[in-house]
């Protein structure tokens, strides 16, 4: 089983906070200088672990510094790439010649192998992967024009990569080594297409997210239609029924499963709301597609586990909190799924 490792300046007294910080750093993180700007209440805090070859890192900290110079990398020349994806704070990442801010809902990647410098001038929470640089990187990439850039965690295929790295980390304590190296080989082939997208070099799952993303747009606007039908996606979308099963096959769900948890999630929330508690339990479920009362309670304590009446008379009192996505418990079975349909010309495999 995988494990969670969790070290923190709270182990140790005040004045010797930097003391260990930077030690830990220097360990944990590649040989790195690092410096707290004096800052005697210093506080930092990492949890470690691995998924196959990829080493992760959940890190907040207070304002800190780190450098990387070329006396460090001649002593550490492992040579992983970086990659940073942040969840609070801003950082500045600065390395050959290119400058960028990160800032929450971004993600950046840098090489190991090169002098950098990133300065956090305030609190920041991060997730932190070193990733072999041969499982990344391909011959048909500008390494050097694609470091040191802002990517969005919440579009495209950077998207699907950064919400499988967290869900990936969660996931390590109860992960075999056989799971985790399936998760870590999705994680550096996601990671690949985010940068060849970047690169302009299209990739199937490129054209798959930009198809999942229309579909998505257009079930948003449909959603309260009850006569919404896979038939009728494809129709506005022009595509064939069975691309639009492949697209979803992906997320370990159907189309169809998508649409009615969709529906149930904004009809919790219609529950929740006091603007809407002069609605009938019934308006509301037939407001989103449901044309039947008894098939919406059911559905509606299969997905969240209560009734919609005992959920309505309990919402906002804490006494039932928001299930996990059933996708999450079969995670590390589902993984294999991300890897499906991820075809490659030669010249862009990894080299």
């Amino acid at each position: 089983m995988g494990t969670l490792a969790t070290v923190s300046t709270d182990e140790v007294r005040p004045h010797e906070r930097t003391a260990f910080w930077t030690d830990l750093i220097w360990h944990k993180l590649g040989r790195l200088r690092s410096e707290t700007f004096g800052d005697e209440n210093f506080r930092g805090r990492m949890v470690l672990g691995e998924v196959g070859s990829v080493k992760m890192c959940r890190l907040s900290a207070a304002r800190h510094r780190v450098l990387r110079t070329p006396d460090l990398i001649r002593q550490d020349d492992r040579g992983y790439l970086k990659l940073v994806v942040q969840l609070k704070g801003s950082t500045w990442f600065e390395q050959n010649g290119q400058k960028t801010l990160l800032s929450p809902g971004e993600w950046s990647i840098y090489d190991t192998m090169k002098a950098y410098s990133v300065s956090n001038t305030s609190p920041i929470e991060q997730l932190v992967l070193l990733v072999p640089r041969e499982q990344v990187l391909t011959a048909g990439m500008k390494a050097d024009d694609l470091m040191v850039q802002r990517y969005s965690a919440r579009a495209g295929i950077g998207r699907l990569a950064c919400d499988l790295m967290g869900a990936a980390f969660d996931e390590i304590p109860g992960s075999s080594p056989q799971s985790a190296a399936a998760v870590g080989e999705a994680i550096t082939q996601l990671l690949r297409h985010s940068l060849l997208e970047r690169s302009g070099v299209p990739t199937d799952l490129s054209h798959r997210e930009a198809l999942r993303d229309r579909i998505k747009a257009y079930i948003d606007r449909n959603l309260r239609d009850p006569g919404l039908s896979i038939d009728q996606i494809a129709d506005a979308l022009h595509c064939g029924k069975r691309n639009l099963h492949k697209v979803f096959s992906h997320d370990g769900t159907t189309l169809s499963d998508f649409i009615w948890r969709l529906r149930l999630e904004r009809c919790r929330d219609d529950l929740a709301a006091p603007a809407c508690a002069w609605k009938s339990i019934t308006e509301i479920a037939f407001s989103w597609g449901f044309n039947s009362s008894t098939h919406f309670s059911k559905a509606f304590k299969e997905a969240f586990g209560v009734p919609p009446r005992a959920y309505r008379l309990t919402a906002g009192k804490g006494e039932h909190q928001r299930p996990r996505d059933r996708r999450d418990a079969s995670f590390t079975s589902s993984v294999a799924s991300v890897l499906r349909g991820i075809d490659l010309p030669d010249e862009y495999r990894a080299s």
